[in-house]
């Protein structure tokens, strides 16, 4: 992949994205995308990248991008003006064969939600001339570009990922899939996806609201956010107000009123623990030691058969047996 005009430069001009991501209030998500496509960051922009992701500014572009934000927090716009920069304004000449078709993927729960999507990038496209030409045609669920690159929206589904080449796999509201009991999981999905990219070496993009601590934007979140993830792997994380601050204090206060839990994990982008099941994963991995994947066979955990006379004496007492149980009772 080859951007042939800096992530920056498509969200400043006018004539490209200027008004996809434009004003104050865009300006984290301005941060987390350009700085996860390994661009310099100004100082204002390093401080909110660090803030929310606790890495310092990278240097190159990150393989997956996972956002951990609240509902109203701007996902989908941020997400769609990403998924039109990866498909009109980058080259994926030096990776796709002659006659391959390049695609920037969309996954969505469900149909209609993945539609919205589509509905944003050709918003997009359309609002200024330059981008315009790009625009060659568009159905249901395809946005076909002159460069050869088309954006495809699709549910969530591993069965229709495959046999694909992607340049791109933006998901969406990753956290609400189908759960790890299904047919169909969010791990699947993911790992039928990544195959897809890699010939091209495309981005991963995952954004979504939290909800329980399981699933793979749970696994992610706790592997690697911070310093000590993965370098290739960025997961972002914020409350609706930090990506959105134009989004009322009084509507996040108003859910917290009527249910603390709900609002946190709405609002305040905290996963759910009042949803998880009987045992808790901190009370497992109490339980596990990291690294070991069997143990020796250790006597002293097993049971001790009785000794012979005590069970001839057992054998030979006046007493029925029923009794026996009622006696060793007390």
């Amino acid at each position: 992949m080859k951007p042939r005009i800096s992530l920056r430069q498509a969200l400043i001009d006018e004539n490209l994205l200027g008004a996809a991501l434009a004003g104050p209030s865009w300006a984290t998500w301005r941060a987390v995308l350009i700085g996860a496509m390994g661009e310099a960051l100004e100082p204002a922009e390093a401080e909110a990248f660090v803030r929310v992701t606790g890495r310092q500014p990278l240097t190159q572009r990150v393989d997956e991008l996972w956002c951990c934000v609240g509902r109203r927090g701007g996902k989908s716009r941020a997400m769609s003006s990403l998924a039109v920069y990866l498909a009109g304004l980058c080259d994926y000449r030096d990776t796709l064969d002659h006659g391959e078709v390049g695609t920037v993927l969309l996954l969505a729960p469900d149909v209609r939600q993945s539609k919205l999507l589509l509905d944003y990038a050709e918003a997009m496209l359309s609002a200024t001339p330059i981008m315009s030409q790009l625009l060659s045609g568009r159905t249901a669920e395809i946005l076909t570009l002159t460069n050869g690159i088309r954006l495809e929206v699709r549910s969530a589904s591993f069965r229709r990922i495959r046999g694909m080449t992607c340049v791109a796999v933006l998901a969406d509201e990753l956290a609400f899939w189908r759960s790890d009991e299904s047919a169909n999981p969010d791990t699947e999905i993911l790992n039928a996806a990544r195959p897809a990219l890699a010939t091209t070496q495309g981005p991963l993009i995952c954004i979504s609201s939290p909800y329980a601590r399981r699933g793979a934007l749970w696994d992610t979140y706790r592997r690697h956010y911070g310093p000590e993830g993965d370098a290739v792997i960025l997961v972002a994380h914020g409350t609706s107000r930090t990506f959105n601050p134009e989004l009322p204090q009084a509507v996040v206060d108003r859910a917290m009123e009527r249910d603390e839990p709900a609002a946190r994990a709405e609002y305040l982008a905290e996963f759910r623990t009042d949803v998880q099941n009987f045992l808790t994963r901190e009370v497992i991995e109490a339980c596990i030691k990291v690294g070991v994947h069997e143990r020796a066979p250790d006597r002293s955990m097993c049971i001790r058969p009785l000794p012979i006379q005590v069970v001839a004496a057992r054998t030979a007492s006046p007493w029925p047996s029923c009794t026996l149980r009622a006696r060793r009772r007390f």
